[in-house]
């Protein structure tokens, strides 16, 4: 069972060890979706930018929807198994992030994410593991056409992080699928969202998992709806019971699958049973 921490909780060299397992994912291992055309990692990219309606969309939308959860847990995860079979390192597990940056909350430090990016370069990261200064991490699936082959960030110039209390708000909603105001729709607006705006940079596109904070930031969003069912044990986990049989859609029909297993809703819905738990709920 794998059991994914705060990145705040990891040891130096465990951290050191998930960057390089993104690192040999991001340029060693070579694409399902476009072989010799991008790498692996680059695969996780274009599925995103697929979900967000852009290339070649994806029907049904997991986001702004109740699939967005189920949806997310399952691209996460398979994104943790990638990065074990890269590494060839079954102890590698995602960390997730806690949207704060005091101390040793902030992942944007020069050896874990890397730093902001530089106003004078277009906002290009310039310090950190996923910098062009530091190691080979280019940017290969855009929202359209090509574009800055590096990662990009304008922390803080919009929007704002969530607060503790904006969490404790999402966790307190007890209908998970009620517009505006249940727990998945209140939590992907003023949860999700947010942070997505106060990175900036490649995070406020389709193709947001070009950035690496991605997956600690959906890492977060996916224990706090573990946690969110534990406050609630007796609100159903996803809304619509005749829905909890489909399969997540990860490709359009004429492109090939990103991994061989297909997913019904229902198979997302306890994280043991898809081989991970979280060490504090």
């Amino acid at each position: 069972m794998d059991i994914r921490r705060n990145h705040r909780d990891l040891s130096r060299e465990e951290k050191s060890a998930f960057i390089n397992a993104v690192l040999r994912l991001k340029n060693n291992v070579n694409s399902v979706l476009r072989p010799g055309q991008q790498s692996r990692y680059d695969d996780f990219v274009q599925i995103h930018k697929n979900s967000m309606g852009r290339g070649n969309p994806l029907a049904p939308s997991p986001h702004q929807s109740p699939l967005f959860y189920p949806w997310h847990r399952v691209l996460i995860r398979q994104f943790e198994l990638a990065l074990q079979a890269a590494a060839d390192d079954p102890r590698i597990t995602l960390p997730y992030w806690n949207w704060q940056i005091g101390g040793a909350d902030n992942p944007f430090t020069s050896d874990f994410m890397g730093g902001n990016g530089d106003n004078t370069q277009n906002q290009l990261v310039t310090s950190g593991p996923f910098s062009n200064n530091q190691s080979p991490f280019i940017v290969s699936v855009w929202d359209e056409g090509v574009g800055d082959a590096g990662l990009r960030r304008n922390l803080g110039a919009a929007g704002a992080l969530p607060s503790p209390e904006t969490v404790i708000s999402a966790l307190n909603r007890t209908s998970y699928w009620m517009e505006p105001g249940g727990w998945e729709n209140f939590s992907e607006r003023e949860l999700h969202n947010p942070v997505h705006a106060w990175i900036g940079g490649n995070m406020m596109e389709a193709s947001s998992p070009n950035d690496p904070i991605f997956f600690l930031h959906h890492c977060y969003l996916d224990l706090l709806w573990e946690r969110w069912k534990h406050q609630h044990p007796n609100v159903p986990s996803f809304p619509q019971e005749e829905l909890s049989n489909s399969t997540l859609v990860f490709h359009p029909e004429n492109e090939l699958a990103p991994w061989p297993q297909s997913f019904t809703i229902e198979q997302t819905l306890f994280t043991e049973e898809l081989g991970y738990r979280y060490e504090y709920l």
